[in-house]
């Protein structure tokens, strides 16, 4: 029995796991495919990222810095920040499987691979 289930783990589910698990709060991720982040494995079909990668803003505030940063998810290890994954303003998406890969790992996140959600159903139960 879990607290939360999420569906999928590309980064809004790693995200979402990621500060349940900081709070110490009951969760899973169910993900249809074998991988994190397996929407990068085929789309964009041109292979690069339309989210800009703004590794130089001219600026050392971190929060700034962090603001202007469209790839990295939220997280205490700096060395999850995405610049540190590639300097190119618009990165391969493979770049992007890799990150969520490492994400995923070196925060120990609980997914469950293969696993097809085909109906979703809230049950009366108080816990």
């Amino acid at each position: 029995m879990y607290q939360y289930i999420i569906i999928g783990a590309g980064p809004a589910g790693l995200q979402t796991a990621y500060f349940l698990q900081k709070y110490n709060i009951n969760y899973i991720i169910l993900e249809k495919n074998n991988i994190v982040g397996s929407f990068f494995k085929k789309y964009p079909i041109h292979r690069k990222l339309i989210s800009i990668n703004k590794v130089y803003t001219g600026n050392t505030n971190k929060d700034f810095n962090l603001r202007h940063d469209w790839n990295s998810l939220l997280s205490d290890d700096d060395s999850l920040l995405f610049k540190n994954y590639s300097k190119d303003y618009f990165p391969n998406a493979d770049i992007m499987v890799k990150y969520l890969d490492d994400f995923y790992k070196k925060n120990n996140l609980n997914i469950k691979f293969n696993q097809n959600v085909l109906n979703i159903q809230k049950q009366n139960q108080t816990f």
